[in-house]
């Protein structure tokens, strides 16, 4: 597949750093959904990125991410697939790909580019991404003890701990669950009492899509919310969406319709983004963006 004829880098022909990083971004959920349609993998689009295409019809005027989510067996095969079918001037970026980036969902990152986050740089790569979450589901109830389930398979996280990048706050919450989580994972080597704990959740209904319970992020999604999926249009292209547009959102936003007073609110805090070279600290995979397009 051509990607740079079926859908070409278009980043030069915008006036703002921010609108010229939104059509690269823009660019890279074209070919993921290009991907995900020619191998049957569901995705949806999930928070800000859902929000604008149903508030404002493509980005939030000041948003700088794209988010999408995969149920975690469709992750799975993208991320198998994925290497072969991505054009050169795209990495697929996970623990695997780029040891340095300790997150635990996937990024398609522009191999041309750099975004200064903040505390930055970092020694993976910071090409403009889009985010690609895997999507799991859980009943009501293993979803409220998220901090124990996680540390149980499917998910199977490691216990919360300390870092130097923490407050003291940060580090003390994450003192005291991490020991539950130690204590329960002994408890459940007992095999009578893991096998009722894992029954014991999965009895009380109400299941619904989650992230992945490391993350701090707290919305459940009845199934009949997200499922089947639906289609809705951003940056003038059609792409999948939760069933329901407006439940969706409103779990995840309450009030979604009213833009927010303070729109900086909205933005994860970039500190500059580079368009066409690989910033300060150029990671092995980044390129530069004179060798391949001398006349720019």
């Amino acid at each position: 597949m051509d990607y740079s004829i079926k859908f070409p880098d278009l980043r030069m022909e915008a006036g703002t750093e921010l609108r010229r990083a939104q059509l690269v971004m823009l660019r890279l959920l074209r070919i993921f959904d290009d991907i995900c349609c020619r191998h049957g993998l569901e995705y949806w689009l999930d928070a800000g990125t859902l929000l604008g295409a149903a508030r404002h019809g493509g980005f939030i005027p000041w948003d700088d991410d794209v988010d999408v989510m995969m149920p975690v067996n469709h992750y799975a095969s993208f991320l198998k697939i994925a290497q072969a079918e991505l054009p050169f001037d795209v990495f697929l970026q996970t623990k695997q790909t780029d040891p340095e980036h300790d997150i635990s969902w996937a990024k398609l990152r522009d191999r041309f580019s750099y975004m200064d986050d903040p505390g930055g740089p970092y020694p993976y790569s910071q090409g403009i991404p889009i985010d690609i979450f895997p999507a799991y589901v859980q009943t009501k109830r293993q979803f409220r003890l998220r901090f124990l389930y996680s540390v149980l398979p499917p998910f199977g996280n490691q216990p919360d701990r300390m870092s130097k990048r923490f407050s003291w706050k940060h580090n003390a919450h994450n003192l005291v669950l991490g020991t539950i989580q130690r204590i329960f994972l002994v408890l459940m080597k007992i095999q009578p009492l893991r096998k009722a704990f894992i029954a014991w959740g999965q009895k009380s209904g109400g299941e619904g899509w989650c992230y992945n319970p490391e993350r701090p992020w707290y919305q459940h999604f009845p199934l009949e919310c997200v499922h089947p999926l639906s289609k809705i249009t951003f940056e003038d292209v059609q792409f999948s969406a939760p069933a329901d547009v407006d439940r969706y959102l409103s779990i995840y936003y309450g009030d979604w319709r009213t833009p927010p007073a303070n729109p900086a609110n909205g933005s994860h805090g970039i500190h500059g983004i580079h368009l066409s070279d690989a910033g300060p600290k150029p990671h092995s995979t980044q390129l530069e963006w004179k060798d391949y397009h001398p006349d720019a």
